[in-house]
């Protein structure tokens, strides 16, 4: 028998977001593999910015026990002021029936796509790198690897929030919260072809200092997403 959405949020007391409530409902019911994504929208932090769940519901209707993403919606007048934080992004979600299921790579790859969407010009996504699963970035930053070509920064560019990046790799005033990588959209397409040759300039310095041979898969892997981001690039410039 089939459950309905609402049963399974209401055990974990939270709000289904409808239709023109807020502007996360358009990622209601949207495809993730052979699930379907459930938003709930929760109170507002002390800035201003809405909590949001982004939980899996399978073919019976049940909903995932956790969240694939827990993070913060901010919208505002200016261009800074639209933001998405992602304060936790799960690598695995388990079932009430006691299904477990992995997020693969592809999977997250579309989540950033999704929640990029919802940026607009000159909004930007912040990502947590303090957990374990994160340590690959954490690790990358701390060598001095572009954020380009580590895992998040890779996803944000794909995603196009990432003509530009800040490392939030502490708080400053202790209010930020844990490391975070901050991908920016273009304001516009000369905002991006500006950022695109500073970016250009930043992986071809990268590279010249990483020799092809003898360094660790950590760098081998950073090599091979600058070389992937400079090619989209020359691609985008035509």
């Amino acid at each position: 028998m089939k459950r309905s959405v609402g049963d399974s949020l209401q055990e974990k007391e939270l709000i289904l977001v409808q239709e023109g409530q807020h502007p996360l409902c358009c990622l209601q019911d949207k495809n993730l593999g052979p699930y379907k994504l459930v938003v709930t929208v929760g109170q507002k932090h002390r800035i201003g910015a809405s909590y949001f769940h982004l939980f899996l519901r399978d073919s019976s209707g049940e909903v995932s026990r956790q969240p694939v993403i827990f993070g913060l919606h901010h919208q505002g007048k200016y261009p800074s002021y639209n933001w998405i934080e992602v304060i936790s992004l799960s690598p695995r979600v388990n079932f009430g029936s006691g299904k477990a299921v992995d997020i693969s790579e592809d999977e997250t790859q579309q989540l950033f796509q999704y929640l990029a969407e919802l940026i607009p010009p000159g909004g930007h996504i912040m990502v947590e790198y303090d957990s374990p699963e994160q340590q690959e970035t954490a690790r990358s930053l701390a060598l001095g690897i572009p954020p380009v070509a580590t895992p998040l920064g890779y996803m944000m560019f794909l995603a196009g929030c990432g003509v530009s990046f800040k490392d939030w790799h502490f708080a400053e005033g202790g209010c930020e919260g844990p490391c975070k990588l901050q991908g920016y959209k273009a304001l516009d397409e000369l905002h991006a072809e500006r950022r695109a040759n500073e970016t250009v300039a930043e992986l071809t310095a990268f590279l010249a200092r990483i020799p092809e041979e003898e360094i660790s898969e950590l760098e081998k892997a950073a090599r091979d997403r600058a070389l992937a981001v400079l090619n989209k690039l020359k691609k985008n410039k035509g």
